[in-house]
């Protein structure tokens, strides 16, 4: 036998899920272009139906309690199967379709996955894309949200809730102004480096943390002056003098090597390695896989 449920379950569903993941009526029920009083109403109707407390209001905001953080994890796996039976009744349509998202660095989006893209997009014209830049902290709460198909970063310690596929590995490297008289020919020092003004990224991007425990172990502070979230804008500052800077060398050209001073930095940093990160137990559509194997044919998904 099958329980009865009342009502427009999967809507009540969806209701509490956009609250739990944005914390606020207001916040889901724009998202959802619905009005506030019927985003609420959907929560009270799940809360009566399994006789469950689902939010903490005492704070004047939607928090969730402990069986709320379990109901979301059990909202999540049923959507997940949801949409693995609507892919698999519409597996008769051969040709790959329906959107493919997601979440990575900035740099990523712009260096990495072009070329991927492009060409899986060329040859089954009716995917479409859609993808979030930002620091690991967006790309793990896209993934546990399953509001991505899978995340592409440096990531040093895997949560037991994901799962991590090696990709590439990346060696940091120094970039100054072309001809500057201090590094000109030869390889910067740490304390060298640490006495000019350098250009560095936001604490939310994985390169920062890095750079700054490196130089602290040395006893040493960078003096920054400015602070980008993209690395074409780094690039651009350090060739007009402003700064010095260390990045990754998968985002450097022929044309930066000609007009920049660059150096590899292995003596002080180790290889960085970025992989594919997916959400266990996440339902990819055959879709998301097929564009997966584009980029890393080998792996076999369980």
């Amino acid at each position: 036998m099958i329980d009865e449920m009342g009502g427009d379950f999967l809507q009540w569903l969806r209701g509490f899920y956009y609250v739990a993941k944005r914390g606020s009526v207001t916040l889901a029920a724009s998202e959802m272009m619905r009005n506030q009083p019927t985003i609420s109403h959907q929560i009270k109707c799940l809360e009566n139906e399994f006789s469950v407390i689902l939010f903490d209001r005492s704070r004047g905001k939607m928090e969730l309690t402990p069986e709320g953080k379990v109901f979301l994890e059990k909202a999540i796996s049923l959507f997940e199967v949801i949409k693995e039976m609507k892919s698999e009744i519409g597996e008769a349509q051969l040709e790959p379709r329906g959107n493919v998202t997601i979440a990575t660095t900035h740099a990523i989006i712009h260096y990495f996955l072009p070329s991927y893209i492009v060409g899986f997009r060329n040859q089954y014209p009716k995917v479409g894309f859609e993808m979030e830049g930002g620091g690991l902290q967006m790309i793990l709460e896209r993934l546990e949200s399953a509001e991505a198909d899978f995340g592409i970063a440096n990531l040093d310690e895997v949560p037991d809730t994901l799962a991590y596929y090696g990709l590439f590995e990346t060696k940091l490297m120094f970039i100054a102004q072309k001809d500057t008289p201090l590094f000109k020919g030869k390889r910067p020092t740490l304390k060298q480096i640490s006495e000019v003004p350098f250009i560095f990224f936001p604490h939310s991007s994985t390169i920062t943390p890095l750079i700054e425990k490196t130089f602290a172990e040395s006893d040493l502070k960078l003096n920054v002056v400015l602070v980008l979230n993209n690395f074409e804008d780094v690039k651009k500052y350090v060739r007009l003098g402003m700064g010095v800077s260390i990045l990754d060398d998968y985002t450097l050209n022929d044309e930066d090597y000609e007009k920049m001073d660059i150096f590899p930095m292995g003596r002080f940093f180790s290889q960085r390695k970025y992989g594919l990160i997916i959400r266990k137990k996440r339902y990819l559509s055959p879709t998301v896989k097929g564009f997966i194997k584009s980029i890393k044919p080998d792996l076999q998904f369980k």
